[in-house]
């Protein structure tokens, strides 16, 4: 009985001990990155139990503007202390006189922290690059200065740059495949962030690694691991038309007017480049999914009013040979059946573009619908006031890549058969009905006349660079196959300057712009659509510009904005 009590209980501590040599083996051979049923993995939680990280940067690619001034990832200079004491005072006093600070208040950081840890984070103190330098030549012991990288929202442009978020089911839709990430990363969720999201995203982050005891005191004295992108490649440089300088001035501009719903676009016309894009309301930052905020307003298909007589004049002055020589009885209403809010007389087809008449654009698109009932639709492609408008084309692997993949598709018509309905179809002339187009493909359409009626594509970012400067891929100039005769545009030219000269948007006529002002109705509560688009200088064009007030209840000051955006640039230009 004793000998088998003793053989039992062998049995029983060798299958223990095999147990446990196989539970060691498993969680330092088999298992060591996948252990258990949550999935651990064991080299990590070792390596943090151990060791203390410093984030630097997040790796994530950098959005500058066109003059290479950096509109994510702030960068800032910063040092690095480590947790000694009284015997290093010495480096408390050197680098308070470096920074003008007080050196007790150093000083106290020396003895009080526990782990290393930045500056900034006690002491809101902005270290120069200058003082930075210093402080690196010094190599004063137990202080590290580095550079950091934040990632933050963009304080200019926010919906042109667009956010940057956690979303782990986003990051996992969009690199399904192809991608070896350990992890999900933070993702752009809206403009260029999100446009170009996969050259931006960065499989590493960069942290300083120091391994500590349990007290958190540096195992190894002052040494310290990098860790990070070693890549002279990565991450990439999204160099973006948008000018800063000009931006800060747009959105300073409609804030100052207290608009609260709308926007600006402002292109280069040669280039089509944007220059500027401010969209309203501002994007709400803690609840960024918001539609109504994180929409784009200068992407989005909004009534257009008569901003879109443009399109019925190219019609008429290329399919109606008497068109100069008409005239028109612009005391009557849209429809011609009873009389008119605004009596303007009777008006020939300059002054009817001029003074904005309703009938006369009414009439005049009944006719050329009726010669061809796509007649609308062919000049409306002419002068691309239906869009989209952005740059696309192949990037790579990637077919059909757009700058603005949330730019919106214009309209003309909604039923089929309003092409044949005589009101249906003065509404569509007057810009109302069913007729939409965005701001952006507005300011691209006088960029058009104002260049003999050549078609581009917008642009809203001229390259892609490495890290170490070299150029990944540049974004030229599309040209478009839909083109307006140059005669026609130069007309339209002369139409658009009456405009402004002693129409509906003479306030202006001081400055050399050429353009059309819209009101539209939108069909709830009384409010309106309001706009003026149009380009400057008149003789040679180098912007264009549009300005339009959303759902308003009155009327917003879109000439004022307009006139103060003309201005400044003319006084920028002047400055050289």
């Amino acid at each position: 009985m004793k000998v088998r009590r003793v053989y039992l209980l062998s049995t029983i501590l060798t299958g223990l001990f095999a147990a446990l040599i196989y539970r060691l083996g498993d969680i330092q051979l088999f298992s060591a990155t996948d252990f258990g049923p949550n999935h651990v993995n064991l080299l990590e939680r070792s390596v943090k139990q151990r060791a203390h990280e410093l984030p630097l940067s997040s790796g994530r690619g950098t959005i500058l503007d066109r003059h290479g001034v950096p509109l994510t990832n702030e960068k800032i200079y910063d040092v690095i202390l480590y947790p000694y004491p009284s015997e290093f005072s010495l480096n408390a006093e050197k680098l308070a006189g470096l920074l003008h600070i007080p050196k007790e208040t150093l000083a106290s950081l020396f003895s009080d922290i526990e782990k290393p840890a930045f500056l900034s984070e006690y002491i809101p103190a902005v270290i120069s690059e200058e003082q930075y330098q210093n402080i690196k030549k010094m190599e004063i012991p137990y202080l590290l200065p580095v550079v950091r990288s934040f990632a933050k929202d963009p304080d200019y442009g926010e919906h042109f740059i667009g956010l940057v978020r956690e979303n782990p089911e986003l990051f996992r839709e969009r690199y399904a495949e192809g991608y070896q990430y350990s992890q999900p990363k933070p993702v752009g969720i809206s403009g260029l962030q999100s446009a170009f999201d996969s050259f931006l995203v960065s499989e590493r982050n960069e942290k300083i690694l120091f391994h500590v005891d349990a007290r958190g005191t540096p195992l190894f004295g002052s040494n310290y691991s990098f860790v990070g992108s070693d890549d002279y490649f990565f991450p990439v440089n999204i160099h973006s038309t948008l000018d800063l300088t000009i931006q800060k001035q747009a959105e300073s501009l409609l804030d100052r007017y207290g608009m609260d719903s709308g926007g600006l676009v402002l292109l280069d016309v040669e280039t089509r480049d944007v220059l500027a894009m401010v969209s309203l309301p501002e994007i709400n930052s803690e609840n960024p999914y918001e539609e109504q905020s994180i929409r784009n307003q200068m992407l989005t298909a909004h009534f257009p009013g008569s901003i879109f007589k443009t399109v019925v004049a190219a019609a008429a002055i290329e399919q109606i040979p008497d068109i100069f020589d008409r005239t028109f009885n612009c005391n009557r209403n849209v429809y011609g059946d009873g009389p008119s809010s605004r009596k303007l007389g009777i008006l020939n087809f300059k002054d009817s573009f001029a003074y904005s008449c309703n009938r006369a654009f009414a009439q005049l698109a009944i006719e050329l619908v009726k010669q061809d009932e796509n007649m609308l639709e062919q000049y409306a492609e002419k002068l691309g006031i239906l869009g989209p408008a952005g740059w696309k084309g192949n990037l790579f692997r990637l077919k059909d890549f757009r700058h603005f993949p949330e730019e919106q598709q214009g309209n003309i018509w909604g039923e089929p058969w309003d092409r044949h309905v005589e009101r249906a179809i003065s509404q569509t002339a007057i810009g109302q009905k069913e007729v939409k187009a965005t701001p952006l493909a507005v300011a691209n359409m006088m960029a058009t006349i104002a260049s003999q009626g050549i078609q581009k594509e917008v642009r809203g970012v001229k390259k892609i660079t490495y890290k170490n400067g070299a150029v990944m891929a540049t974004f030229d100039s599309h040209l478009k196959d839909e083109r307006l005769h140059p005669n026609t545009a130069a007309k339209l030219k002369t139409l658009l300057r009456s405009v402004v000269e002693k129409g509906t948007a003479r306030t202006l006529a001081h400055l050399s712009v050429a353009g059309k002002t819209g009101t539209a109705e939108t069909g709830h509560d009384q409010r309106e659509h309001h706009w003026m688009a149009g380009f400057f200088p008149y003789q040679e064009p180098k912007y264009a510009l549009v300005v339009t007030g959303l759902s308003q209840k009155e009327t917003p000051p879109v000439l004022q904005i307009y006139q103060k955006m003309v201005e400044f640039l003319q006084a920028k230009e002047d400055l050289g």
